[in-house]
């Protein structure tokens, strides 16, 4: 699959916008100047006619790709409560570590998954759950 990323410099930091060559799939990955350590994995779409076709994981794994590359510690997102997707977004690594967090209006859950010291990581959130 071809890709084209888009790199948005703001001021508040970066965001970057990738998109299949054909248009069929698009993921946004921001990272804020304030925590630099972690990017904003956002508007992960995927035409409707397109889905179940793997696009979206590869979308994903495209995005987690460039974290690594730009050494993130982490991505994180919110999923709304109640769809397929927080499930999909948990067979690809995400936790939730946040069951209602304060910017969503009681419709999201807050996930992430650690891209460095993954055991460390998932040691770390079980810990804050007991």
């Amino acid at each position: 699959m071809a890709y084209i990323i888009h790199e948005n410099l703001w001021w508040w930091g970066k965001s970057y916008y990738i998109i299949t060559n054909d248009g069929k799939a698009m993921v946004g990955l921001s990272i804020n100047d304030e925590h630099p350590e972690a990017g904003y994995v956002h508007s992960l779409i995927v035409l409707e006619s397109e889905r179940q076709k793997g696009i979206g994981t590869k979308m994903l794994e495209k995005a987690e790709s460039i974290a690594r590359d730009l050494n993130l510690e982490q991505i994180y997102l919110q999923a709304r409560k109640g769809t397929f997707v927080v499930d999909w977004y948990r067979r690809h690594g995400f936790e939730i570590y946040d069951e209602n967090p304060e910017d969503g209006g009681g419709q999201v859950v807050a996930m992430n998954k650690w891209l460095k010291h993954e055991t460390l990581g998932k040691l770390v959130t079980k810990l804050c759950e007991k």
